[in-house]
């Protein structure tokens, strides 16, 4: 989608007055004609994403009003705002980190003049239409409300909960969970902090892939099928997801446990999953289902792996609180 299909203005023209506003001084300057003129065609034919953002409403934003008397903002750090995604987040259309440097252009001018007066407004601030879409089992609709309110759920998740995860998606899901547990502003500064460097493109079936594959191979967290192949579309049994969830854990925490495993099919767990599993029951991250049966080799599904990152969540911020 293009900056303008986003805001709904096909032209200048299409423009009838504009200003910019900083939030935080509550000050605003009209937009000359030619100013307009410059943004719009600067702004409208770059890319824009659909994202997640917690806190939309802040710094500085430009604010149209069109000929129809509609009335849209742009906010510099955090897109288009178009609803709401459950409790505490928002869905906002948002340009690449590079696009929106470039277009930041006209907050910098507005910074460095002294023609702000006070009186500014907040527009689009959208709160009629919610994004996020709720599993049909009752069961999950709490977690997956808990887990949207910060940030665990990806916006193109909430159509699979159902289906099977694949490992590209456990590892985006895992991915998103360090960055957000951690309160790092994205994973790139997480591998940083911990002075580890990645190398992309590691297996030879994930070209086009989430560097999220490359980050947790890094980490230690994820390894491939083959020593070159990771199979980015294969299925994630229990085990392997306890495992996973377990190396996450590890970062942020102790891992130990001299919990005593009690499912109907405990004999089913191989034995390198063992110790994963038992930190996962004793820690109340992953369960049994009706009958006593933790179901090694059973796929899980993106309902399943949203419930217990989640979960692991819970865990890792009481621990470091």
């Amino acid at each position: 989608m293009t900056f303008a299909d986003a805001l709904g203005i096909f032209s200048a023209s299409d423009i009838e007055s504009a200003t910019i506003c900083d939030l935080e001084t509550n000050t605003y300057k009209e937009l000359s004609s030619e100013e307009i003129r410059d943004f719009y065609y600067s702004a409208s034919g770059v890319t824009v994403w659909r994202k997640i953002n917690p806190t939309p409403f802040r710094g500085t934003c430009v604010n149209f009003t069109t000929s129809s008397g509609a009335k849209i903002s742009y906010y510099f750090n955090s897109g288009i705002q178009i609803g709401t995604y459950g409790t505490d987040n928002y869905i906002c259309y948002m340009p690449a980190r590079e696009d929106a440097a470039d277009l930041s252009y006209l907050a910098t001018e507005f910074y460095d003049s002294t023609e702000g007066v006070y009186g500014g407004t907040v527009w689009n601030v959208c709160t009629s239409r919610d994004f996020l879409k709720l599993p049909q089992d009752q069961w999950a609709v709490p977690e997956i409300r808990s887990a949207a309110a910060r940030s665990l759920v990806p916006y193109d998740f909430t159509d699979k909960y159902t289906d099977n995860i694949s490992r590209e998606q456990l590892a985006v899901l895992l991915e998103n969970t360090i960055v957000v547990a951690g309160n790092y502003a994205n994973m790139d500064a997480c591998m940083k902090e911990a002075g580890i460097v990645y190398l992309k493109n590691v297996f030879e079936d994930c070209a086009g892939r989430s560097e999220a594959i490359d980050r947790l191979y890094a980490l230690g967290i994820i390894s491939g099928r083959t020593e070159t192949r990771f199979e980015p579309d294969g299925a994630v049994s229990r085990q392997e997801a306890a495992a996973l969830i377990t190396r996450v854990a590890d970062m942020f925490m102790y891992v130990g446990t001299n919990y005593t495993l009690g499912f109907a099919d405990n004999s089913q767990i191989d034995p390198w999953a063992e110790f994963y599993v038992k930190w996962n029951a004793d820690k109340g991250i992953m369960a049994g289902d009706e009958n006593n049966r933790f179901d090694p080799h059973g796929n899980m599904t993106v309902q399943q792996a949203i419930t217990v990152v989640n979960r692991l969540y819970d865990l890792i911020t009481y621990w470091e609180s």
